[in-house]
Formats: structure tokens, sequence, C-alpha cells
């Protein structure tokens, strides 16, 4: 089992989705749909950024945090934080190359 696998097993009631998305800047998201959660991971990000990715994805929504479509309101501002929280509790500085 790859690391990452390991994580991803760590939260098993939500799809995890391999993408490949070009733009550096792009890590992934979450969306819920149908009461289903799908986490979407870019594959073409290294292998520490992967795992970051699905910890704060998760974080969102272990929290029901997913902000709203505008970047910067409040909302918004307040799930990428308690998603940050998240992901400090798994102590992911140290995953870093």
């Amino acid at each position: 089992m790859t690391e990452i696998e390991m994580y991803i097993h760590k939260f098993p009631d939500y799809i995890f989705c391999g993408i490949e998305v070009e733009h550096p800047l792009y890590y992934g998201e979450v969306n819920k749909i149908d009461g289903k959660i799908i986490i979407y991971i870019n594959t073409l990000q290294p292998e520490w950024r992967q795992i970051e990715t699905i910890v704060h994805e998760a974080g969102h929504a272990e929290f029901n945090m997913y902000g709203d479509a505008k970047r910067w309101s409040i909302d918004t501002m307040l799930a990428e934080k308690q998603a940050e929280y998240v992901a400090k509790y798994f102590k992911l500085d140290s995953v870093h190359e």
C-alpha cells in the first residue's frame, strides 16, 4: 500500500478520484453530490502535495464546511481555515520533500 493509499484509507466514507490538471496551483477539490462526498486529487502534483490535499479536502467534508462560490467570502475563508486545522492535526508539515 502506498502512502497516498494509506491516507485515502483513513477516509472510507468518501470517493477519491485522481485527475490530471496541468495548472500548477490546482491541487484538488471536494464536492458533495447527491449526498456523496467526492474528492478530486491532482495526480500531476508531487506525492506530498497529494497527501496534503487528501487531508485538506477531507477536512472540508468531515466538518461539512464547503464555503461558497465566492473565493474571498467569509464562509469560504472559514472553511479553508477549518481544513487547515485538520491538516495540522495530521502533522503534514513533515511530509514535504
